[in-house]
C-alpha cells in the first residue's frame, strides 16, 4: 500500500505534466478545436513551435522540479534547502532543458541563489514590484508532503526559495497538509483544516478552497491567459479534481480538456490522485509509453527506501 502511493504520486505527477503538454497554455475551445476526440495518448499531441520542444511521451520542468527535490531528500536524508537551491543551479547552468519563465531564471541565477535562496527570491521579487502568485513550487510541496514528521516550516521554506508571496506560500501549505495526510493516514484532509490555514496565513485563498469543494472546475477559468498561472487556481483546480473523481483516468482526462496551464494542473491533481488511489490505478498506456519510466522507477524506489528509513509513524508496511 505504501510503496503503491509513493510511486503513484511520482508517476501520477510525471503523467499528468506529459499529457497535459499537448493542451497547455490553449483556451479549452482551442483544445476541443485540436482534439475533437480528446487528448488521450502522448502520441496525439500537436506538433506546434511550443510542443515541438518536447518529445511526445516527455515531460517538462515542472517533473524536473520534483525529480531534483526528491534527490536531494533520499541523498540527503532529510530537507535541506541550501542542498536543493545547490541542485538547482547545477540544473540551471549544466542542463538544456531548464523551461522556465523569466521571473524564476532571474532568481535561480543570481550569484547568492545558493547561499541564500529566500533572501535572494525576496530581493528579486520586491526589486521588480512583482505581486505575482505563480503555481511553480506547488509540485515541490506534494513531495514535501510525503517526509514522514512533516513541518508546516518546509513548504513555507522551499515555496519562499522561488515565490515569496503569501497566495503561493498558503497554496503550498494546503497541498502539502493533502499530500501528507493521503499517505500517512490513508484519508483526505479535512476541509476545515485546510480552511484553517488558509484564514490564518491567506484568507485570499479561501474562495479557492470553497469553489474547490463545492463549484465546478469551469468556475477556475483555467483558461484564461492573464491568469493562467495562478497558484491558488492550481491548488483549487486539484482539489475540486480530487474531490469529484474516483477514477485517476476519467479525472486526468477532465482537467486537460480545460487547457490553459495544463501540465501543471494537471500534475498536481495526479499526484494527489495517485497518492490516494495508488500507481495500479493509474492509466497504465500512459504509464508505459513514458519516456523516462525507467528512471522514475529507479527514483520511486529510492525514495520509498528513504521515507521508510525516516519514518516516525508504525503503520508504513499496513
Amino acid at each position: 500500500m505504501f510503496e503503491n502511493k509513493i510511486k503513484g504520486c511520482i508517476f501520477g505527477y510525471a503523467i499528468g505534466d506529459a499529457l497535459g503538454l499537448g493542451t497547455e497554455f490553449m483556451t479549452r475551445q482551442e483544445a476541443k478545436v485540436r482534439y475533437p476526440d480528446g487528448l488521450r495518448e502522448y502520441k496525439q499531441i500537436i506538433r506546434d513551435a511550443h510542443r515541438s520542444q518536447w518529445r511526445k511521451g516527455d515531460y517538462t520542468a515542472d517533473t524536473r522540479f520534483i525529480e531534483i527535490l526528491a534527490e536531494s531528500m533520499i541523498e540527503k536524508s532529510d530537507i535541506d534547502h541550501l542542498d536543493y537551491a545547490r541542485r538547482l543551479k547545477e540544473w540551471y547552468e549544466t542542463s538544456t532543458d531548464f523551461d522556465c519563465g523569466p521571473h524564476l531564471r532571474l532568481i535561480i541565477q543570481d550569484p547568492d541563489f545558493a547561499k541564500d535562496p529566500i533572501a535572494t527570491a525576496q530581493r528579486i521579487y520586491t526589486g521588480r514590484g512583482h505581486d505575482d502568485a505563480h503555481n511553480e513550487a506547488l509540485g515541490r510541496a506534494l513531495l514535501l508532503g510525503l517526509w514522514p514528521n512533516f513541518k508546516e516550516e518546509h513548504v513555507i521554506q522551499n515555496c519562499k526559495m522561488t515565490h515569496p508571496n503569501s497566495r503561493c506560500v498558503t497554496s503550498a501549505v494546503v497541498i502539502g497538509v493533502m499530500a501528507h495526510e493521503l499517505l500517512w493516514y490513508r484519508r483526505e484532509a479535512k476541509f476545515d483544516l485546510l480552511m484553517g490555514i488558509a484564514k490564518r496565513l491567506d484568507e485570499t485563498v479561501i474562495p479557492y478552497l470553497e469553489t474547490a469543494r463545492s463549484g465546478s472546475l469551469a468556475d477556475f477559468s483555467l483558461d484564461d491567459e492573464e491568469t493562467f498561472w495562478y497558484s491558488r487556481k492550481a491548488m483549487g483546480a486539484a482539489l475540486w479534481t480530487l474531490w469529484h473523481h474516483d477514477n485517476p483516468e476519467t479525472a486526468l482526462y477532465n482537467i486537460i480538456e480545460y487547457a490553459g496551464d495544463a501540465d501543471t494542473n494537471a500534475a498536481l491533481a495526479l499526484g494527489l490522485l495517485g497518492l490516494k488511489y495508488g500507481y495500479n490505478h493509474l492509466p497504465q498506456n500512459l504509464v508505459e509509453t513514458l519516456l523516462e519510466k525507467d528512471k522514475l522507477n529507479n527514483l520511486s524506489d529510492r525514495l520509498i527506501s528513504t521515507l521508510k528509513k525516516s519514518d516516525k509513524h508504525k503503520d508504513t508496511d499496513e
